[in-house]
């Protein structure tokens, strides 16, 4: 982030330390995330993040061309239309060889793949810097994959349990012991009609669909 995370305002220290587990058992981070299908979901393969609950007014995650009307695309947004998917997404771990199966509150990195085939254009998730206009910690997609530590916290983020097959997004990176990080779910902040993804203590609700575009089997 352009603002080291060390001069945090005060006014924002519910972001600060870890949260509270949520209720899951000690051992989460060795259980799977399933797909909507109950299959694991893998690094190898894409997939949609949708809304756990059907909503005529929400659709898949996605990325924005409102600022630029062109690539690269920054912000990461929620579609306003529930058929709309979205683009997809891959999973990563800081070195690709570690893991398959992406286990849940584990740190990962998340970029859009196909938006790469767009734009070719980097397209790894981060936290963005501190906004002063909305006071939100938005999501942008200019971030960069592995090299976990210090220098690259804004681009970790987690996958939790909610309940079957139904996830929410969080960034709690725990890549580094002795930084101070942001620490919260992964909700939506809406600016001139845009569903813009940021920190927010209100996550959304999601479910991972496989695509058909990187099978494996």
């Amino acid at each position: 982030m352009k603002t080291p995370l060390l001069t945090i305002s005060i006014l924002l220290f519910a972001f600060i330390a870890k949260p509270s587990s949520g209720g899951m058992t000690d051992n989460e981070s060795e259980k799977p995330v399933l797909d909507s299908s109950g299959d694991n979901v893998v690094t190898a393969a894409e997939y949609f993040f949708l809304p756990a609950i059907p909503n005529p007014d929400c659709g898949g995650l996605n990325l924005y061309d409102g600022r630029n009307k062109t690539c690269p695309l920054i912000d990461v947004i929620q579609e306003q239309v529930e058929m709309l998917k979205g683009l997809p997404v891959k999973f990563s771990y800081a070195r690709e060889e570690e893991k398959e199966v992406v286990y849940a509150s584990t740190d990962i990195n998340i970029k859009f793949s196909a938006a790469e085939r767009l734009c070719s254009q980097e397209t790894v998730w981060k936290v963005n810097a501190y906004d002063n206009g909305t006071g939100q910690w938005f999501i942008t997609n200019d971030g960069i994959s592995g090299n976990p530590g210090a220098e690259t916290l804004e681009n970790w983020f987690k996958i939790e349990r909610l309940g079957l097959n139904v996830y929410k997004l969080t960034h709690c990176p725990s890549v580094c012991d002795s930084c101070v990080t942001l620490c919260s779910g992964i909700g939506v902040y809406t600016v001139d009609g845009v569903r813009r993804l940021a920190l927010s203590h209100s996550p959304l609700a999601l479910a991972l669909v496989r695509t058909n575009f990187n099978e494996t089997d």
